[in-house]
């Protein structure tokens, strides 16, 4: 039998990366050749000298290969291997054997310099940092480590980037240690290099300062440990790094890692502020992600001791988190995690949605819903009335956001509930709506406020739903309801007319308004008698919906902007979102407690009507009639109203669509000299909307401490489902829908 040959593609001099699926590269020098399968490692490196063209006597480099660790029927996890023998070569052959599927295999070549002993400075991330590093992080802080009472051998791993310095101060011929090469204070950028030598770490940070400062660059350098020194470039994306320690052999402070010269342009003396602020608060970012604005301010002020400014502290925190959480097919697989931190910390509750692989440790995503138990805590203090609604997501996967909202004492949105879903349909209102009534709320005599979409109403109307009377009122939004109108029937008179039959609180003017439809257009009377009228008309709600007609969609997603950004991962915006909510509850509970201290007893809404029956110049003259009622009317108008106090009744209808006085009722109690607050519904009180935001939210580990996610598979990307004329996945039916719960 033949010795097989193996395709190989040669990669050098430009970036090695860690992505979703292990380790890759990213450049342009690549050369395509063909190695037999019985090849030995010193003639692959001959072999790999002549594809690339270097230069043997002033060059060398580690081999690493592309290895396939985690191999499952939808993709496959690549690690990095050290190819330094002929087992770890046979190893990386034997690939395209053992997995036929794999044509080829990838070798990335680390070029380094043998002249002078730098880096080279194409590389833009070394093995050892991928095989201990985060996939994300762009910069790290790197551990020296050195053995200060033995030497180590430098030819061990040829790929890794700290260079022993006590090999390179041998003299190759007697062996002994030369002595040791010190610096001047005067060095130029390209005069570093490993084994050069100060006399401590003062010495050492002049002689960066004035490289950076002749160069028109910025570094920063930290003491990472005792004696040991770390410096980088502020810019993020420059390749210049350095790192020193103090060595026992000599006592002095020696380079014992560098890769050199920068790699950015030099820093305009106005942009440097604005760059070092970006760098510091990226790195705070990166280690926790979940501090708010006000915290970061505070560490800040600390730190550097200035105050930076909201605005100047939001944006830049904005664009760390789409720098650290700015993968879209990697944000799946750290959504659980970061779920799993908010459940820990502050009592999330949480339900996953997604679609297993044959291997049921992968499944790709489907939907997430959640609840803060601060807003489950606070929305017992609000009304009892839900708002739900959709919107599509921009981004890479288009994403549906499902939003639950109470409504608060001042009549603000309550942020209650949120689910992520890759699509809206029957499966996920039921999912969606199922959670709320489960896991947020189990009250009874709810008001649901929705659009009269058919997959809401064919949940609604299940066998067994909660969301029935009298467990649950189902109200439509008006606005919703006139566009599912004008798609039947295009009329902008039509419409109209039923946005005035809807709106109206006088029975009178609703009887007008449906007859006007009937002798305009009878089939869209039909249609429009499907629906109860209570379910659209204002003036047969009987108070449910407290007057709410429309969904106002600017505040219902008010805290969710992140969500709409294009840039944003679901991740990222999550986390904007745990922000807005904190910051959110912190101001609310402040105002309202002002107000408490300043002697105040009911929200604005309240206030407000007395403030305009107190400031009216209008007269009204209130007579009794019979059973308890009150005539109110005023002298320059024919109009008149009755008032019954007895069951919060006006003929205007905002007595009872509110809950509270309306002013001709404010009439009658000042004619009676009755206490017109004993007519004001409860949920209006300053002390339920205190208590409505009274619960806090505590601090969220750092990523390091974050726990994982129990019983949550490895979520991979949304399925599209394919055409209807392609043939469909064979793994379509094995799939097993699941949903597990924190």
């Amino acid at each position: 039998m033949s010795e097989v040959n193996v395709p190989v593609f040669c990669c050098w001099n430009d970036c090695i990366k860690d992505g979703t699926n292990g380790i890759y590269y990213e450049g342009s020098n690549y050369r395509m050749t063909t190695v037999k399968g019985k090849t030995k490692f010193n003639e692959l490196l001959d072999h790999l000298y002549q594809v690339t063209g270097l230069d043997r006597k002033r060059s060398k480099f580690g081999i690493i290969g592309r290895y396939p660790t985690d191999i499952q029927a939808f993709r496959v996890k690549y690690k990095p291997l050290p190819v330094v023998d002929d087992t770890s070569l046979e190893t990386m052959l034997e690939i395209t054997t053992k997995h036929p599927y794999i044509k080829d295999i990838d070798l990335y070549l680390e070029v380094e310099s043998t002249s002078v002993g730098v880096i080279d400075p194409a590389t833009c991330s070394s093995p050892s940092d991928i095989l201990g590093g985060s996939s994300k992080r762009q910069k790290t802080d790197i551990h020296v480590k050195l053995e200060r009472e033995t030497d180590r051998n430098s030819e061990s791993d040829g790929v890794v980037h700290l260079v022993d310095s006590s090999t390179l101060n041998k003299d190759s011929s007697s062996g002994h240690v030369s002595k040791p090469c010190m610096s001047s204070l005067w060095l130029d950028d390209h005069e570093f290099r490993v084994a050069l030598c100060f006399k401590d770490g003062d010495e050492l940070k002049k002689a960066v300062d004035w490289c950076s400062l002749k160069g028109q660059q910025k570094c920063v350098g930290r003491e990472t440990v005792k004696d040991e020194y770390i410096f980088e470039c502020i810019r993020l994306k420059c390749k210049w790094s350095l790192g020193a320690a103090r060595m026992k052999k000599h006592g002095l402070v020696e380079i014992i890692r560098y890769t050199g010269p920068h790699t950015c342009h030099p820093i305009e003396l106005e942009d440097f502020k604005a760059e070092f602020e970006a760098y510091e608060i990226e790195r705070a970012v990166r280690d926790n992600p979940t501090q708010t604005i006000a915290e970061l301010k505070k560490w800040w002020k600390q730190k550097f001791g200035y105050v930076l400014e909201n605005l100047n502290m939001r944006a830049v925190k904005d664009k760390a988190i789409k720098r650290v959480f700015g993968d879209w097919d990697q944000c799946f697989e750290d959504f659980p995690k970061l779920m799993s931190a908010f459940h820990s910390s502050n009592g999330l509750l949480v339900d996953w949605k997604y679609d297993l692989f044959p291997n049921p440790k992968f499944a790709s995503f489907c939907g997430v819903f959640w609840a803060f138990q601060q807003s489950i805590e606070g929305f017992q203090h609000c009304r009892p009335l839900i708002v739900v609604d959709t919107k599509t997501l921009n981004g890479e996967y288009q994403l549906k956001l499902m939003v639950a909202s109470g409504i608060d004492a001042a009549n603000k949105s309550f942020p209650l509930a949120f689910a992520v879903t890759k699509e809206v349909s029957t499966d996920s209102w039921r999912w969606f709506l199922t959670g709320i009534r489960e896991k947020v709320t189990q009250r009874k005599g709810l008001c649901l406020i929705s659009s009269p979409h058919p997959d809401i109403l064919a949940v609604i109307n299940e066998t067994g739903s909660q969301w029935q009377e009298p467990w649950a009122y189902h109200r439509f939004c008006l606005n919703h309801f006139c566009s599912q109108f004008s798609l039947v029937f295009p009329s902008l008179y039509l419409k109209s007319l039923v946005r005035r039959a809807g709106s109206t609180s006088q029975k009178e003017e609703f009887v007008s308004c449906m007859k006007d439809i009937a002798k305009s257009n009878p089939e869209a009377r039909k249609w429009l008698d499907q629906f109860p009228q209570y379910q659209w008309a204002l003036v047969h709600d009987n108070g449910r919906r407290y007057g709410i007609m429309e969904i106002n969609a600017k505040a219902l997603f008010a805290l969710c902007k992140a969500f709409e950004l294009a840039d944003h991962v679901v991740t990222g915006s999550v986390l904007f979102l745990f922000d807005e909510l904190r910051s959110h509850f912190d101001k609310s509970f402040s105002c309202s407690r002002i107000s408490l201290n300043c002697g105040d007893v009911y929200a604005e809404p309240v206030m407000d009507k007395l403030d305009e029956f107190r400031t009216s110049s209008v007269t009204y003259i209130v007579m009794p009639v019979e059973n308890n009622a009150f005539q109110v009317t005023t002298p320059s108008q024919k109009d008149e109203w009755i008032v019954r106090l007895s069951d919060c009744s006006c003929t205007c209808g905002e007595f009872q669509r509110c809950k509270f006085p309306c002013l001709h009722a404010l009439a009658v109690c000042k004619k009676l000299k009755f206490n017109p607050l004993q007519y004001v519904d409860d949920c209006y009180t300053l002390e339920r909307l205190n208590k409505t935001y009274a619960a806090t939210f505590s601090p969220v580990p750092k990523i390091s401490a974050w726990p994982e996610a129990s019983g949550v598979p490895r979520l991979l990307p949304p399925v599209i489902p394919p055409p209807a004329s392609s043939p469909t996945n064979v793994s379509s039916t094995k799939r097993e829908t699941t949903s597990r719960a924190t």
